[in-house]
């Protein structure tokens, strides 16, 4: 990437010289055309109310779902806004018409509030829950995910990228598996939109979920979820608002696209800072840019693992920028406090997040650092040696 691409996001981006962001896995920093964007909503809503305040933006959050069609394919009618990524993928999965004896498929690296609600339905439905494992290369086994797979599945469901680990499930792969077998596919990409490309239609995901906080760099507060019109079609809604139908006195009717599973109560300052991001992520190149992300996690991911005494918890094969790592004789917790007293921000990923993969390689905490394409090659060589030091 040019020299004078990067001057730009890092004056985009003002904390990004203050302080060594490597936590972008849980909440990027925003570039200062959202906060902008964000703080015009926001006087805009003082001065005229919130409700007038939408009415006048109302053909700019039109776009939004707009941007999220051109980035992530399918249509801005196949998407709907929600409160965070939770939000989204739980207003999907709680609409699957499961009945007892189904079951759903799932992959080891799970992530923990999907899981949980999978052992909800366990004791509600009565489903049954299957759980691909890993390869002997550490990826998930497609073939052993199709071989659970039968007449009663009603959904298969996968991360993109697990919050634990840089790894990145072969998800056009199990999409084939899905179409093949007619079974809906419901992916979370929270970690991934942003960083890796996510095409609903290259992937054959039925459904998707995201969120804006992380590498689209958006606020928090805001989350998506994009489903097929003819998935839709076959869903249960767990719910209905009066955004979801027209009403009368004693029938309703449901709106035939994807913001029946939105509600009406919103976050405009949110929403339309997060189409700010979007935008902003449209205008400089996207592939450009995760290309970049990528490339700094590689040179991150090396330079820790040629640290004497850390030991590197990425599956082989992980390549997301998300990197997890243990120094020998420094409890994960500690080390973050340390780093964020210096103005470093790291994550520690717990078993409590990824259960059945940590769990599994006996690893209870471990460190998590997120690069993002604003920093420097000079920043990660800084975390590199720093972490060296411990």
């Amino acid at each position: 990437m040019p020299e004078h691409s990067l001057n730009e996001f890092r004056s985009h981006t003002p904390a990004a010289s203050l302080r060594l962001h490597m936590d972008n896995a849980g909440s990027a920093l925003m570039p200062v055309p959202v906060i902008e964007r964000m703080e015009k909503q926001l006087k805009l809503e003082a001065e005229v109310g919130g409700y007038v305040g939408q009415e006048r933006t109302t053909a700019e959050m039109e776009g939004v779902y707009a941007s999220l069609a051109a980035l992530f394919g399918g249509r801005a009618a196949d998407y709907a806004l929600t409160s965070g990524t939770v939000d989204a993928w739980t207003r999907l999965f709680y609409s699957i018409p499961f009945a007892p004896g189904d079951n759903l498929v799932t992959g080891y690296n799970e992530y923990c509030a999907n899981y949980v609600a999978y052992l909800h339905q366990v004791e509600r439905r009565g489903i049954e829950i299957r759980v691909a494992p890993p390869g002997a290369n550490g990826e998930l086994d497609v073939a052993a995910l199709e071989s659970l797979v039968d007449a009663r599945t009603k959904l298969i469901s996968l991360v993109h990228v697990p919050s634990s680990s840089g790894q990145v499930n072969p998800v056009a792969a199990v999409g084939k598996v899905a179409r093949a077998n007619g079974v809906p596919f419901l992916l979370d990409a929270a970690q991934s939109a942003g960083h890796v490309p996510v095409n609903v239609d290259e992937i054959g995901c039925d459904m998707l979920v995201g969120t804006a906080r992380k590498f689209l760099r958006g606020p928090r507060g805001v989350g998506f979820l994009y489903v097929r019109p003819e998935t839709r079609r076959r869903l249960e809604l767990a719910f209905v608002t009066n955004n979801s139908a027209w009403v009368a006195a004693d029938r309703f009717t449901l709106r035939d696209d994807a913001r029946v599973f939105e509600a009406w109560e919103r976050n405009m300052v949110a929403i339309l800072g997060f189409g700010a991001a979007l935008g902003y992520f449209r205008s400089h190149d996207p592939a450009a840019l995760m290309a970049r992300t990528l490339g700094l996690a590689d040179r991150l991911r090396s330079g820790l693992a040629g640290i004497p005494g850390v030991v590197m918890t990425c599956p082989p094969g992980a390549y997301g920028a998300i990197v997890t790592f243990r120094k020998e004789g420094h409890d994960p917790a500690a080390v973050k406090a340390l780093l964020e007293a210096e103005g470093i921000a790291v994550n520690v990923a717990s078993v409590a997040h990824t259960r059945l993969d940590l769990e599994a390689r006996g690893i209870e905490t471990t460190l998590r650092a997120s690069p993002h394409y604003y920093l420097s090659e000079e920043d990660i060589d800084r975390f590199v040696e720093r972490i060296s030091a411990l």
